[in-house]
Order: structure tokens, then C-alpha cells, then sequence
């Protein structure tokens, strides 16, 4: 892979935000891009800007080899080559997605490294140091394939470039925009999602006195380690999470309660066992988009990755720079 193009610039670290939703869509296909506004303005060549959070720096590449470096960092290399080709084609979509659109945490550049706010990268070098010795050569040729393969591809909606949202694992249906970020967008709604259950829950155990410590700065009276845990009003989204939910008196978000307790997904139960509280969760990440381990699931199974896209991301075309 030719090396990164220039390192341009030092700038402070940004703050993590979660990106704003955007975009709308159409049906399934490959062809030759109309006029969408990316396709207009880009090609495959295109130079894009990021800001490298381990560095803070802005570094300058080439879109197609900034690619296999969020491959890298977002999707386990050992994943099928057509769940692969599926989130290069989803990473490019994202990416296109941001070149008209300036971010304010990173003026001067489309997207960051960070992966709570943008797309995780890493570096050739960075990505073959967790991968065994055996394997690093092989991952990264992997990687590689799975970019110029599928290069030049994105996905539209109505001429705008679908703003691809992915997450590691889920509960057995994908979530619906506006359940996690209040914004409905037609081609994010819930569908069902085949991933496996193996490593796909996770147990989060509190004390009474850990538990109230966090959840007492959202609520308006203090309770202490002797009070009820009251939990009532449960309402589940589309996707089988929990949407909103009343806890000691208070109605909150399933997303709040995620962020408060650190959990790994909205899709949890909550259960009071003398001094403990222990939240059983499903999945991994917002659940909105693709599902990572089911788009691999769904590869083993014999689909082609645009079978895996058109599934995910609902009423969308595939176009190419």
C-alpha cells in the first residue's frame, strides 16, 4: 500500500460527539453513478483529509488506501471476504457522506480516527502489530482486496450518499434511526439480523451503593444503598431494546441507561438481587445499521456482499465513482 500521502498540520485533540444523521434512499443495484452529488465532485482517486487522534495531526491520503485502515480498525480481518467487501462498501459511504459537510470538532478535516465519533484507522504497521505473525501478512492482503474490489462503490439514496452507520453485534433485529437518535431515516430501519449467539451478551453487576452513586446525579431525589431499586413502565423498541424505561421514579431512555452504567447495548434487563443490581445485555454498539457479526453470518450463509448491504440498508442503490 503506497504510503500516506502528507501530514500537514498539528491541532488539538477534538471532543467525542456522536455524527448527526443524514440522507435518504432508493432500490438495490450496481451501476454506473447518476448524478449524486458525490459522484459529481469525486472519483476514485479522491484525496480525502483526517485528523489522526494519536498524533494530532491532520494527514492527507488517497480515499482507497484510507480504506483498508478503517477495515482494519472497525471489522476483525478473520471476518468473510464478503462481509469485508460489505463494510468497504459501507466505510466509503460514510466517508463520501462527510466531504460536503464540515464538522466543527474538525474543521479542517472529513472525519477523525476516533471511533466514537467517526471511523476507527489504523495504520499498516499499527494493524499487523495485534494480528499474530502467522496472520499479519495475510489480513492486511485481505483487507486490501476487499477495498479494490469493491472500488469506487457506495450507496444513494435519491442522488444523496447514504451516511452508513455499522455496529459489532445485536439482539437479532437492527434498530430503527430515530429509536437511538431521534432522526428517522428510511434506509435504517429495523430488519431482522442473524447474529450469532455465541459471545453475544454480556453481564454488568453493581453494588446498590456503585449503582445509586451513578444513577443519583439524574434524578431529582438521592437515594442510598437501602433504597428499592423500582423499575417499572418498560417500553421496547422495534429492535428489542429498551426504549424507555421508569427506574426509581424517573422515565429514562434505554440509551441513557446505557451511557450512565456503561453498558454495551441498549438491549438489556435489569434485576435487584439483595445488595447487587445486574444488567444481562445483548449485542454490541447502537444497533442502527449493519451489524457486523451478522453481515459475516450472513456471507457464511452464501450471500454476496450486496445482497448483505441491500438487507441492511433498506431501499438503497449502489453506485460507483
Amino acid at each position: 500500500m503506497k504510503q500516506i500521502l502528507s501530514i500537514i498540520l498539528t491541532c488539538s485533540l477534538l471532543a467525542t460527539a456522536f455524527p448527526v444523521i443524514l440522507g435518504m434512499c432508493l432500490h438495490q443495484s450496481i451501476e454506473t453513478s447518476p448524478s449524486s452529488l458525490a459522484a459529481e465532485q469525486h472519483n476514485s482517486s479522491t484525496t480525502i483529509t483526517f485528523f489522526d487522534t494519536k498524533t494530532n495531526t491532520l494527514v492527507k491520503s488517497e480515499l482507497e488506501e484510507y480504506l483498508v485502515g478503517v477495515l482494519a480498525a472497525e471489522m476483525p480481518a478473520s471476518y468473510e471476504e464478503e462481509a469485508l467487501k460489505a463494510q468497504a462498501v459501507a466505510a466509503r459511504s460514510y466517508i463520501l457522506s462527510k466531504l460536503s459537510k464540515e464538522n466543527p470538532d474538525h474543521p479542517q478535516a472529513t472525519v477523525c480516527t476516533n471511533a466514537a465519533h467517526c471511523k476507527g484507522y489504523l495504520a499498516e504497521n499499527d494493524a499487523k502489530q495485534k494480528w499474530s505473525e502467522r496472520d499479519r501478512n495475510n489480513y492486511w492482503q485481505k483487507l486490501e482486496s476487499a477495498v479494490s474490489s469493491t472500488k469506487g462503490e457506495y450507496m444513494i439514496c435519491e442522488e444523496a450518499v447514504v451516511e452508513a452507520f455499522f455496529f459489532s453485534s445485536g439482539g437479532g433485529r437492527t434498530e430503527n434511526s430515530e429509536d437511538v437518535w431521534q432522526e428517522s431515516r428510511p434506509y435504517l430501519r429495523s430488519v431482522e439480523s442473524p447474529d450469532p449467539p455465541e459471545n453475544n451478551t454480556s453481564t454488568a453487576v453493581f453494588t446498590k451503593e456503585e449503582f445509586f452513586a451513578l444513577l443519583n446525579p439524574h434524578l431529582r431525589t438521592r437515594l442510598s444503598s437501602s433504597s428499592a431499586v423500582a423499575v417499572s413502565d418498560i417500553r421496547l423498541t422495534d429492535g428489542g431494546s429498551v426504549a424507555t424505561i421508569t427506574l426509581c421514579g424517573k422515565e429514562f431512555k434505554g440509551t441513557e441507561i446505557r451511557s450512565i452504567f456503561n453498558l454495551k447495548s441498549a438491549n438489556f434487563t435489569l434485576v435487584s438481587d439483595n445488595n447487587k443490581v445486574i444488567f444481562n445485555v445483548t449485542g454490541h454498539g447502537h444497533g442502527v445499521g449493519m451489524s457486523q457479526k451478522g453481515a459475516n453470518q450472513m456471507a457464511k450463509d452464501g450471500k454476496k456482499y450486496t445482497e448483505i448491504l441491500s438487507h441492511y440498508y433498506t431501499n438503497i442503490q449502489i453506485v460507483k465513482l
